[in-house]
């Protein structure tokens, strides 16, 4: 195992690395939330916290936040060849608060990895592997069944970061690029279903939809697929590629 170094640690808090514990009823030991009893429980206070319309609305954000882990960790594996340790005993959910809205962070026991060997492209497959079989797919069963929510929603929850990390973010680095493309076309289009839970087929791919062109904003934007409820929140706000707002564009 290699131990990050700081400036590794300081590069991650763009995607709320913490280091600290946060004295909150929020913040919550990772392992937890794959006991029934306690997801409930935590679904409930959260469901409070954020002014959700019920368990499902605050189980799709929950997992939202969620999805920082999953752009921790590929950022890891694309940037540095590096697979961090993240057994849900080795990390924790902080709760933090920016601007009125609940952004949670990570904090890591340990904060190592796993370099890759000789062949990478078998090291990348055992990395999405630990990533989302054994470590997300888990967590998206445990609060899908205690929500009553759709896995479809979730996992489209956690894809869209990745679609932002591998086109918005690594590319602005020119050494990376290439990996880059390489990793994110594994990822969203070659990896076999295996690789994220009972799957029989990649989970992700469906997601991978074109571009549409908003005139409003001169942006290009690729419309979601399913509702994150976020609307049925507080801030009673919809996503910038909310599908019941881009079908009117």
């Amino acid at each position: 195992m290699i131990r990050l170094t700081k400036e590794q640690a300081d590069a991650l808090r763009q995607f709320r690395l913490v280091s600290n514990a946060e004295n909150s009823s929020f913040s919550i030991e990772t392992k937890e939330l794959l006991d029934p009893g306690t997801v409930g429980e935590y679904l409930l206070k959260l469901k409070q916290h954020i002014g959700a319309a019920d368990e499902k609305v605050a189980a799709s954000i929950l997992v939202k936040r969620y999805a920082f882990l999953p752009v921790t960790y590929l950022y890891c594996m694309t940037a540095w060849n590096l697979k961090l340790d993240i057994s849900h005993e080795n990390l924790s959910l902080e709760s933090q608060e920016k601007n009125g809205l609940w952004l949670p962070g990570f904090r890591f026991k340990n904060l190592w990895g796993k370099a890759a060997g000789a062949d990478r492209n078998q090291w990348r497959e055992d990395a999405i592997r630990s990533l989302f079989s054994i470590h997300v797919f888990p967590i998206l069963d445990s609060v899908a069944k205690e929500a009553k929510i759709s896995k479809l929603i979730l996992w489209e929850n956690i894809v869209i970061y990745l679609f932002w990390l591998y086109e918005t973010v690594l590319p602005e680095e020119p050494l990376l690029a290439r990996q880059a493309s390489e990793d994110f076309k594994f990822i969203i289009e070659e990896a076999s279903g295996d690789l994220f839970g009972r799957y029989n087929e990649n989970p992700l791919k469906r997601y991978h939809n074109k571009k549409i062109f908003v005139e409003s904003t001169g942006k290009m934007i690729r419309p979601r697929k399913t509702c994150c409820f976020s609307y049925l929140t507080n801030s009673g706000k919809r996503c910038g590629t909310c599908p019941q707002v881009c079908k009117n564009l």
